[in-house]
């Protein structure tokens, strides 16, 4: 038997698919006719092209996130397709792509195309976000301590920093007990 939150995962899974469905048809559908009937642009093939990644991701959400039923009852609710993740970037990738459609069908041209090109970069800006404190060098501890030292140090005599001096007295010193 599922439990209540398997049932409003797999509720709000097939709610979401169905939407994403609809309104992928509706675009597609669209910008076809207008392609053939319109010839607006003259070649469909960018089109197909570069509507490959959306439907790949389509059909991967479908797969992962529709929920089976068997007897009218819950199998298995499938993926949580709207918690933050890979399908979060694979939702991003399907409404650039509509958005894409639309202004190619609007301008009539497949130079809009171009604009594809803010999904590489954003994945190389996430993956240098990433990578870069890798990529940084690391001083080693001796030289970095003494490229730190100078006049406005903030280190004691004994090698113990202000902080760490104050510290050390409050607890000599005891608990602070305050009587009203």
């Amino acid at each position: 038997m599922a439990s209540q939150s398997s049932k409003k995962l797999a509720q709000a899974n097939t709610t979401t698919l169905n939407q994403l469905h609809i309104i992928s048809g509706v675009i597609n559908v669209l910008t076809l006719l207008i392609v053939y009937f319109v010839q607006r642009p003259k070649n469909y093939k960018p089109w197909v092209l570069f509507s490959l990644p959306s439907w790949f991701f389509q059909y991967t959400i479908e797969k992962s996130g529709r929920p089976t039923y068997h007897n009218n009852k819950l199998i298995r609710s499938g993926e949580d397709i709207h918690h933050e993740g890979l399908y979060e970037y694979f939702f991003d990738v399907i409404y650039v792509t509509w958005l894409l459609d639309i202004l190619m069908v609007i301008f009539g041209t497949n130079y809009v195309w171009l604009l594809y090109l803010v999904i590489p970069g954003y994945a190389g800006y996430k993956l240098f976000g990433f990578a870069a404190p890798f990529l940084r060098k690391s001083k080693p501890a001796a030289s970095a301590a003494a490229a730190n030292s100078g006049p406005d140090d903030s280190t004691t005599d004994s090698g113990k920093t202000k902080r760490q001096a104050k510290l050390e007295a409050r607890r000599e010193k005891g608990p602070a007990t305050r009587y009203r």
